[in-house]
Order: structure tokens, then sequence, then C-alpha cells
């Protein structure tokens, strides 16, 4: 499958160093940090060094980070990563987000992630999935939810964004339940 994974509105593809003038215009933006937890803005170097990471990560087989392309035009949206945790237990973690607003709340973010955990299970041959979110992330918890994934548990007062506490709940899914599912 290499690098790009196609969907029938989305399409997951290798990340290059062109993407980081557009990921950065979203990933600096104080709305989008709030929900990715981070407090400090990216620079461009920052930015460049970060997808080349993303390339040796694939190429040791430790990471599969993906850009979100929507197909019809062919514009860089998001991002979808695959991480792997533990090689002897075929254990990942996944992330998935749709950083230009105005490709929200179409289903582009549940296709990409549905793209990578089939990706997950049938090509890399993984036994679990596993994935964080903020628990006031309701539109990601409830598109976990309709994917298969299933709460495990929740670290209480993980993170601290704009002078609160967040919880963080902890959510997963089995090669057997994704089978049933879908």
């Amino acid at each position: 499958m290499g690098y790009m994974i196609r969907g029938k509105s989305v399409t997951l593809r290798g990340l290059e160093l062109g993407d980081v003038e557009e990921l950065l215009l979203y990933w600096n933006n104080k709305n989008f940090m709030n929900y990715s937890g981070r407090v400090v803005p990216y620079s461009k170097e920052e930015g460049e060094d970060w997808v080349r990471q993303t390339w040796v990560e694939r190429k040791r087989g430790k990471g599969y980070s993906y850009a979100i392309e929507e197909n019809l035009q062919c514009k860089y949206i998001g991002n979808a990563q695959l991480r792997i945790i533990n090689t002897i237990s075929k254990r990942a973690d996944i992330s998935v987000g749709i950083f230009n607003p105005n490709f929200r709340n179409k289903g582009l973010g549940s296709e990409a992630l549905h793209l990578l955990i089939e990706y997950a299970f049938n090509t890399l041959n993984l036994q679990s999935i596993e994935l964080k979110v903020f628990a006031h992330n309701k539109r990601a918890i409830t598109c976990y939810e309709k994917l298969g994934f299933k709460m495990i548990g929740c670290r209480r007062k993980a993170d601290f964004i704009e002078g609160h506490y967040i919880d963080d709940l902890m959510m997963d899914i089995l090669k057997e339940e994704w089978k049933f599912s879908n």
C-alpha cells in the first residue's frame, strides 16, 4: 500500500516538507492548540523537523504519519497517525485531526480514521489500537464510539488547558471487534 491509502472522500499520503506552511497555519491556532494539548507554537524549522522525523519512524516501522487530503479539491486538511507502542503485543496508538475548519463535520476525519484502522489491522496485523481524548472533546468521542472504540479508563486532571485541569479518556478497539463491526 506504500505511502498512500485512498478512500472515497479522502486520501492518506505521506507528509511532505511542502505541507509545513499549511500545517503551521492550523497547528499554531489557539483553538486547535487547546484540543491538541500544546501550549507553545511551532516554528517552520520545528515543523520541518517533525515531518522528517515521521519519515524516519516509517522507515523503522515505528510510526505511520499521513497527511489527510480531501479528494475533490486535492487539499491537505489534517493528519492521521499510527504509532507502534509494543511490537510483541501488536499494539498501537492512533490519532486523527482535521485542522482546516472548513472540512470538519463532514465525516472526513471518520473516514481517515477508518482507513488507518483498516491498514493497522489488515496490513500491519496489529491486535489492538488505543487512543487518548480530552473529556471535553465530545465530537471526537462520538466519532470514536461509532467506529467501535470502547472506553477503558480515565486519567483524572491529566492536562492543564486555559487555566483548567481536564481529564484524559482512554479508549481502545481490538482486531476481532473491528472485524465484526465493519
